[in-house]
């Protein structure tokens, strides 16, 4: 795992170029931590089994799958996998946003499916191949997939849109920097989300460990998570969009044909006190997503769910 670990960045570092970087994978991995916590012990040794890891290793393993839909959503053309653009304009309503599967959606209950029923027909076009540091086989895209587009949809911009692509037509009016020279810097609402809210608990937190322990520890002390469906997960975040980002901000609305952007759109402000403001709401949706998914997780592998060694289509 190490030596794949250390391919995976030189790979990163040297061959993609920056714009091919993922944004949120510290939410990401969080959740995935998170997740790996609340699994049986019969759940984690069959994750344990597709990610080829050990038990022991199993959080660092969730962790380090759940930025893979990033890394390789350009070359498998899956972006539209990630996000459902549910306007903000009028009641909650998803409409044709699903109705050719290709929403996050769709794609949860998706992934949650084929590994329930060890389903054995699923073809990536793309896919990078065996010798690819980015190789994985299809029971572990799968899963990286569903841990993925868990916390995706617990994202209020990738469940919301105002003629805005969720919030990617919003540039901010000053970029915000970051202490690691290899990130990139935030220009636009959606990535501010994405990345810098993030950043923001883990402030108060600390690092991705300590985050995902306190949120943890925070659910075994009695903080509620209903599990609801994917559909209501997504209605949770198009709600808190309304109000932590467009009314919080607010924006105007905006109108455009989906995936387009609206003509004159202005930049706006985000500062660290408008990030610090919404701590609360976004460690409420860390926490939900990483409990939903390893909830998710324990009712798709109990019986003969989630099996690490059935046939293979490459």
């Amino acid at each position: 795992m190490v030596r794949r670990t250390l391919a995976l960045t030189l790979y990163l570092l040297v061959i993609l170029p920056m714009t091919c970087f993922p944004w949120g994978h510290e939410g990401h991995r969080i959740v995935a931590k998170i997740a790996a916590k609340q699994l049986t012990a019969e759940t984690r040794a069959k994750v344990a089994a597709i990610l080829g890891t050990s038990v022991a290793n199993l959080e660092a393993a969730m962790a380090e799958a759940s930025i893979w839909p990033d890394e390789v959503k350009f070359q498998t053309k899956t972006g539209n996998w990630h996000f459902v653009d549910v306007p903000i304009s009028g009641p909650f309503d998803i409409g044709t946003l699903c109705a050719e599967h290709d929403c996050v959606i769709d794609r949860i209950e998706e992934m949650a499916d084929r590994l329930r029923d060890n389903k054995t027909d699923f073809v990536l076009t793309g896919a990078p191949q065996r010798d690819s540091p980015l190789f994985r086989p299809v029971p572990s895209q799968e899963l990286a997939f569903l841990i993925h587009f868990v916390r995706d949809v617990h994202q209020p911009l990738h469940s919301a849109n105002d003629g805005d692509k969720g919030g990617n037509c919003e540039k901010l009016t000053t970029s915000i920097t970051h202490p690691d020279p290899q990130d990139k810097r935030t220009t636009d609402l959606h990535a501010a989300w994405d990345t810098d809210e993030v950043l923001a608990v883990m402030r108060e937190l600390g690092n991705e460990d300590a985050t995902a322990n306190a949120l943890f520890q925070a659910f075994n002390n009695g903080a509620t998570v209903q599990q609801r469906t994917p559909t209501e997960w997504a209605h949770e975040a198009n709600s808190l969009a309304r109000t932590d980002v467009y009314q919080a901000l607010q924006l105007p609305n905006h109108t455009a044909k989906l995936g387009q952007c609206a003509p004159d759109i202005a930049k706006v402000t985000v500062t660290q006190q408008y990030l610090d403001g919404n701590v609360p709401d976004v460690k409420q949706q860390l926490m939900r997503a990483g409990i939903r998914l390893g909830n998710v997780l324990n009712q798709i592998c109990g019986g003969d769910g989630c099996r690490a060694d059935r046939p293979q289509l490459f």
